[in-house]
């Protein structure tokens, strides 16, 4: 792996730790003015959190001093990265595309599954990416990730654990599973005896190939 792009993920790494953290902090000072039970808040809970993921990102890659789409000083090194950096999001598409549309603008609107259902999901995906990742040393592509969410919430809808799902609901699992601390992660894939055999195992259930 090159340094351009070990500088990259350390970076996005860092701006979804901090993403977490303005997320807590945002929830701190819902709590204490007591907005929770507000319909502008009820209603846009998603969005919220929606929108400070990129703010997450972009401090991240500030602090860190990394160039989003490569380093300025090699044009020919930034077209490539950028490159691979369209590919990543288009195969990530192509698998949302598999979803049914959740029929708005807003990538995250309209879903379908209850948060506190996804929420509950979303431990179980990053347990399952975080043991691959540790067994073969290396981070997973974005698009087996997405692949993975969408047929676990297709597998919750054969078992009638919910009733439907839709595309928001697949990106906000997700966005959800890379907010789970990589810390409980570890605690929880001790405490369940998570193993690359046991991540198999639910790949073969839920139908991953």
């Amino acid at each position: 792996m090159d340094t351009l792009l070990k500088n990259w993920i350390k970076a996005f790494v860092i701006g979804n730790f901090i993403w977490f953290g303005l997320t807590v902090a945002y929830g701190i000072i819902i709590g204490v003015f007591n907005l929770s039970q507000t319909e502008f808040y009820s209603s846009n809970s998603f969005l919220h959190n929606f929108i400070l993921y990129p703010v997450g990102i972009w401090i991240g890659f500030k602090i860190t001093k990394t160039p989003f789409f490569g380093i300025d000083e090699n044009k020919g090194d930034e077209k490539v990265f950028k490159k691979q950096m369209d590919k990543i999001l288009k195969d990530e598409e192509i698998e949302f595309s598999k979803v049914k549309s959740n029929k708005s603008k807003n990538p995250i609107e309209n879903n379908l599954v209850p948060e506190t259902h996804l929420r509950a999901l979303a431990w179980t995906v990053a347990c399952w990416r975080l043991t691959i990742e540790n067994a073969n040393n290396k981070m997973m592509q974005e698009k087996k990730v997405v692949k993975f969410c969408r047929l676990f919430l297709a597998q919750e809808k054969k078992r009638k654990k919910i009733k439907d799902y839709n595309r928001a609901d697949v990106r906000i699992i997700k966005m959800l599973s890379l907010a789970c601390p990589l810390k409980d992660v570890d605690k929880l894939i001790a405490k369940h005896g998570w193993n690359l055999e046991v991540s198999h195992a639910f790949e073969k259930e839920i139908g991953y190939r």
